[in-house]
């Protein structure tokens, strides 16, 4: 019998949107076992593992929810060992894994699932001091935005951005409000950060890895999720607001500061506190000396548009 495990959150702003659209579809369903996972609010490793433990070989794992949602899902794929499929349905503010997979209704999902019509997908991996830390599809940043993503960890500015009109206005507007706060900040990343053994310049604000077709679905890319070794990498400074505006009108046109890349090891000379965000999910590091990111060993099976 086939089984497919929904993962989702009850607390999310867009619940009763994924008990209509998924789990009343998923009472329709002849022949299948369906289980229900329900994110709990505890770090993105601490729900993978949970999850982890009940994935089975040929499961489909139907991620309803937003970014975090679905990059848990896909560690805990990964972590169980097993093969199975990973669906993604978007009811999150940014959705930049339904940008890269594309945007399926519940029904699509499923027969294309029963079709065998599965892609392989290399997500990145990020070591932090020699330990595994996470996996991420879309991308991986440090620095200022990152910090600045934790903005919208506030239970207020989410509930806001859900009801809001224009999101992408109204995030946008909340961005600059931080920016003009923080800008003249200096300590977002180490003086005496090294990327490949090459010193980042002065003023550097943001190192990034790119591996999804979009970040925070505003810049879009070319998307490296396909290649099992390959992704995109570069350090920023937009401590600038004009320099910053600059970057974002050329990314529009696919010109991202950067160059591909195989692996990236950041070193800081001394102990560093950093913030990493990834996938809707930010952590902060403490005493942290070495950041390795380089693409997961395995990569896992997804449903594509």
């Amino acid at each position: 019998m086939k089984r497919i495990i929904i993962v989702y959150s009850p607390r999310s702003a867009r619940f009763s949107e994924v008990r209509r659209k998924v789990i009343e579809k998923s009472r329709e369903l002849k022949g299948w076992m369906v289980l229900k996972f329900e994110v709990e609010e505890a770090p993105l490793r601490e729900n993978s593992k949970r999850l982890a433990k009940i994935i089975k070989k040929d499961d489909l794992i139907l991620s309803a929810g937003g970014d975090g949602t679905a990059a848990m899902s896909m560690n805990a794929i990964i972590e169980s060992g097993r093969i199975a499929t990973l669906g993604v349905m978007p009811f999150g503010n940014f959705n930049d894994y339904v940008e890269t997979l594309g945007k399926m209704t519940f029904d699509r999902i499923i027969r294309k699932f029963e079709e065998g019509k599965y892609k392989e997908f290399y997500p990145l991996d990020a070591i932090v001091d020699g330990e595994h830390l996470m996996y991420s599809g879309a991308y991986f940043t440090i620095g200022m935005m990152a910090e600045a993503t934790w903005l919208f960890k506030e239970n207020k500015v989410r509930r806001k951005l859900v009801k809001a009109r224009n999101r992408l206005f109204f995030s946008a507007r909340k961005l600059f409000g931080w920016y003009v706060r923080n800008k003249r900040r200096k300590d977002f990343l180490p003086s005496d950060m090294y990327v490949n053994d090459v010193q980042v310049e002065k003023n550097t604000t943001d190192y990034i890895a790119i591996n999804g077709k979009s970040v925070a679905s505003v810049v879009p890319c070319i998307g490296w999720w396909r290649d099992p070794e390959v992704f995109w990498s570069g350090t920023m400074r937009n401590r600038s607001l004009m320099r910053m505006f600059g970057k974002f009108l050329k990314s529009q046109e696919g010109k991202l500061p950067g160059n591909e890349s195989k692996s990236d090891l950041i070193r800081f000379k001394t102990v560093a506190n950093v913030y990493m965000h990834a996938d809707g999910e930010g952590k902060e590091l403490s005493g942290v000396l070495e950041i390795e990111i380089k693409k997961a060993r395995n990569g896992l099976r997804v449903i594509e548009a």
